[in-house]
């Protein structure tokens, strides 16, 4: 089982109990150094420090316990921000009507970023929709966030 299952089968649990949302687990590397990053939510809205302060010790706990974390240089808990990266379904479905920005590979093999509504997911094509209007294949999208201002 990935490093990034693992670690979603006992976070989301443990966030569950504790009134919040798991947003995403990412094992990716950097440079030499390789990154688990538990992101997680409020279930009432946007996480507030003091919460994220309060979990942040034992689900710590809960990831030195297991095996994988040796593969693990650092491990990073908390929010995934305003600027959120949408990965998932889950995440397109909830951001359908929402701003985002999009970075993508054109035909030429240049980057260009594109920003808009939301408008449509669609699983079966594996794309989504901009603007009621322009259709992009997720794997011609190198990076999607949200793009919402703090309330």
């Amino acid at each position: 089982m990935r490093i990034e299952d693992q670690a979603r089968s006992i976070a989301e649990p443990f966030l569950k109990e504790n009134g919040c949302r798991l947003w995403d687990v990412v094992f990716e590397k950097e440079g030499a150094m390789h990154y688990l990053r538990i992101l997680f939510d409020d279930n009432d809205g946007p996480l507030d420090l003091e919460k994220c302060e309060k979990l942040t010790p034992s689900l710590n706990k809960l990831m030195d316990a297991q095996e994988f974390i040796k593969q693990v240089d650092i491990l990073e808990i908390g929010s995934p921000g305003i600027t959120r990266r949408l990965r998932n379904k889950e995440h397109f479905e909830l951001c359908i009507g929402k701003n985002i920005r999009v970075m993508k590979r054109t035909d030429n093999g240049k980057t260009e970023m594109k920003t808009g509504i939301l408008t449509d997911y669609e699983p079966e094509n594996k794309s989504i929709i901009l603007n009621g209007e322009e259709q992009m294949l997720l794997n011609k999208c190198i990076r999607i966030t949200l793009e919402e201002q703090p309330q």
